[in-house]
């Protein structure tokens, strides 16, 4: 992991809880809905357009019949000088609504420079960009993005942006929309600038698009979307190049959505993919759709089993402080516990039993503290023993070993740390298939190992001691068809 992008990850936290924090839905009001909805950003067919294979009054209908996606992005640099156009954006308007299509936002590019050294020039890129607020107002869009760009260093330019952002912002609100900044070169693609440029505006109705790409190489793209995601209201899903098994050469989209997901955000993913050519744009949007559509529907099979309300669906086993404060399973003074393989402590456990399954969750832990996430144990005894514990330790850093963290406790060592520091979330994912069970720890797989001593058995989440504060949200499972292993 890089430094940068790593030590920002905690910005924003006191007390080891983020202060900005999508509020997450209920699992009981999600579990009939998409987990995420998907848009086509216009950009995927630069190349079409600007050979004049398309028009921009043509993009509805070939985003619904072409590619049955129903949302769409705009491009401003597409009908530039139509803005003030009442008698095109009706038409436009018209064209969509007679294909059943939702218009998203417009992503603008021609309006000069928000971050202008000179004030007049600054005023004049506010003016024209309140023009195409009114346009996505009339058209219906809840966004428009802007580009934080203009003259100086990154210190004199943040300045200047977080001024002319927050009187956009602020028109905005009165017309119900909002107004965006997108990692899209220069100082808005250094994540930790970006965040500054969302603190100092701090409007509800200003935020990010976080895009899969538009970082450069000595920042960690995954780590940067995960602190840009808390802002968002669109993401853009960048797709350059393929795998013949239909996968995105330069990201992870499975590790990516994840981070999506596990940030509460449930709305339109925009495909932005591209080609060396004209004649390869449709197949490289229809690639990126069906990846993201595969996506979604393992999404939808992973049910959370934590509603982030009470503690339906658990059971409290020995004690312990369990609460919920603001949608987060919070573990304190636990108690009991010891290596004695007779004698369990404090943890919960699931009502459910599960063999083969995937088990997703986020934890947080405090300093030197330590827990665990039990599977494939039994209700009595050390549920350690009687199935498995996956260590929950603060020891970023140190060595891999049967007690650190991410290992199977007391039984294998994971091949890496990659636990963050006390205070960070980490994200987990926990595959058990017959003996075979693979962990993985903030996207990167740290342990392949098989197993026999238990096949079968309930999930738990463990509070140690009275000095130890565990935190756990998006816990969720898929239980699998059973092994042939």
């Amino acid at each position: 992991m890089r430094r940068r992008t790593f030590l920002a990850l905690g910005v924003g936290a006191v007390g080891g809880v983020s202060l900005r924090m999508r509020q997450l839905p209920a699992a009981s009001a999600r579990q009939n809905h998409e987990p995420f909805k998907i848009s086509l950003a216009e950009w995927s067919l630069v190349k079409t357009l600007r050979a004049g294979k398309m028009t921009q009054l043509d993009f509805p209908r070939v985003a619904r019949r072409d590619f049955g996606i129903d949302c769409i992005e705009f491009v401003d640099q597409f009908f530039r000088d139509k803005a003030k156009d009442t008698a095109y954006l009706r038409e436009l308007k018209a064209q969509a609504d007679g294909e059943g299509v939702r218009m998203g936002l417009i992503m603008i590019d021609t309006t000069g420079r928000l971050g202008a050294r000179d004030k007049a020039a600054r005023d004049q890129a506010v003016g024209k960009t309140l023009a195409w607020i009114d346009a996505a107002r009339f058209l219906g869009c809840h966004s428009v993005r802007v580009n934080a760009r203009g003259d100086g260093n990154r210190y004199e330019l943040l300045g200047r942006i977080v001024e002319s952002c927050g009187r956009l912002a602020d028109y905005a609100a009165e017309r119900k929309l909002n107004v965006v900044i997108e990692n899209h070169g220069g100082p808005s693609s250094n994540p930790e600038w970006l965040l500054s440029v969302m603190k100092q505006v701090d409007r509800p109705n200003f935020g990010t698009l976080p895009d899969f790409g538009n970082f450069p190489a000595e920042v960690n793209r995954y780590d940067a979307v995960e602190m840009l995601m808390p802002y968002a209201k669109a993401v853009s899903a960048k797709a350059t190049a393929f795998t013949p098994d239909g996968l995105v050469r330069e990201t992870d989209f499975f590790r990516m959505m994840r981070i999506v997901r596990d940030a509460g955000y449930t709305g339109d993913v925009g495909v932005e993919s591209g080609s060396p050519k004209q004649e390869g744009e449709a197949d490289a949007i229809r690639k990126t759709r069906d990846l993201l559509k595969r996506i979604r529907e393992q999404q939808k099979r992973c049910r959370p089993v934590f509603n982030g309300r009470d503690l339906d669906g658990w059971v409290r086993v020995e004690g312990g402080d369990w609460r919920v404060e603001n949608g987060v399973l919070v573990g304190r003074n636990g108690q009991n516990w010891s290596t004695n393989p007779e004698k369990t402590g404090s943890w919960l456990r699931s009502e459910k039993q599960y063999g083969d399954f995937r088990l997703e969750l986020q934890y947080m832990i405090s300093k030197k503290g330590n827990s665990g996430v039990f599977f494939r144990s039994a209700a009595e005894k050390n549920p350690a023993f009687t199935g498995y514990e996956m260590q929950i330790y603060d020891a970023p850093g140190q060595k891999p070993s049967k007690g650190g963290p991410g290992a199977i406790y007391d039984v294998v060592a994971p091949t890496l740390n990659r636990v963050r520091p006390a205070g960070q979330w980490n994200t987990v994912t926990i595959v058990a298939r017959g003996p075979r069970i693979t962990i993985e720890m903030n996207g990167e797989r740290v342990m392949d190992t098989r197993q026999h001593r238990s096949m079968r058995g309930y999930i738990g989440l463990q509070n140690h001691d009275e000095r130890a504060v565990v935190r756990f949200r998006n816990v969720r499972i898929e239980a699998l068809s059973p092994s042939k292993q």
